[in-house]
Order: C-alpha cells, then sequence, then structure tokens
C-alpha cells in the first residue's frame, strides 16, 4: 500500500484531524507545515536512498542542487556549502531599483529540492536573513 492511501485512509478514521487544525494559531500551522515537509523529504530521501540501493547507483541528489544553482543578473553567488538536509548559500543581490549600492547582502538561503506531489522537483529557496561580512569570513 503506497504512503497516499495510507495517509488517505488515516484521515477517515480521523475526522477531528481538521477540527484540530482549525484550532491552531497561524504559527502553529507554519510549524506543522514545516514538520510535514522535514518528513516528506526524510521519506523521498529514504525512498530515493532504497531505489540506489536496489540500482547501485551513486548518489547525485546535492550535487543536482548545487549545480542547479545560478547568479540571476546583478547577483553574486558568494558560497555555496553542501549540509545533509540542503544547500547553504550566501549571496549578494540587487533591490531592483538600481541604487549606487547594489548588490546588496550579503543574504544566507538554505536551499533544498522539493518533490512535489506530482512527482515534479523544483528547489525550494528559504530565507534565512542578512551575514555580517564579519560573521561570513570567520566561518569560512
Amino acid at each position: 500500500m503506497s504512503d497516499d492511501a495510507v495517509a488517505a485512509g488515516s484521515l477517515e478514521r480521523a475526522p477531528d484531524f481538521a477540527a484540530r487544525l482549525d484550532e491552531l494559531t497561524l504559527q502553529e500551522l507554519r510549524e506543522v507545515v514545516r514538520y510535514a515537509q522535514q518528513q516528506m523529504r526524510e521519506r523521498q530521501g529514504k525512498r530515493e536512498h532504497q531505489q540506489r540501493q536496489e540500482q547501485h547507483e551513486p548518489s547525485e541528489r546535492q550535487e543536482s542542487v548545487s549545480g542547479r544553482i545560478t547568479a540571476a543578473p546583478g547577483e553574486e553567488i558568494l558560497s555555496v556549502t553542501e549540509r545533509s538536509e540542503y544547500t547553504e548559500i550566501i549571496k549578494r543581490e540587487p533591490c531592483g531599483e538600481h541604487c549606487s549600492n547594489c548588490p546588496h547582502g550579503p543574504y544566507l538561503y538554505h536551499v533544498y529540492e522539493e518533490t512535489h506531489p506530482d512527482g515534479e522537483s523544483s528547489l525550494h529557496w528559504v530565507f534565512l536573513g542578512h551575514v555580517s561580512e564579519s560573521l561570513r569570513t570567520t566561518e569560512r
């Protein structure tokens, strides 16, 4: 039985699930979504790992993320660091107002491959904020 079939059956057995979600605050809903996305990534990763083991193919998941990251016009990618759950990007970017101080930053992002219900995937960028130059140079 597929994960989707199990999930659908679980929702039918728990009719109060939607009602409990309706009672959550906006912040609590965000946390539920983050948790669900993490679970989906972990399960997708386990499924891909199992498929690779069966096919004896090397992992290309992280390479595919960093290989798909390119600077947009006016951007400057300062660093790309592979992590186990995401790819860390530090970049400078233009503000869109063509000011004399562009590009701005550096800014920190976590990027990971997100698989959609239809099986397609895309890069999901999570903006974490400004990185000070002194912090960035002492970490590296």
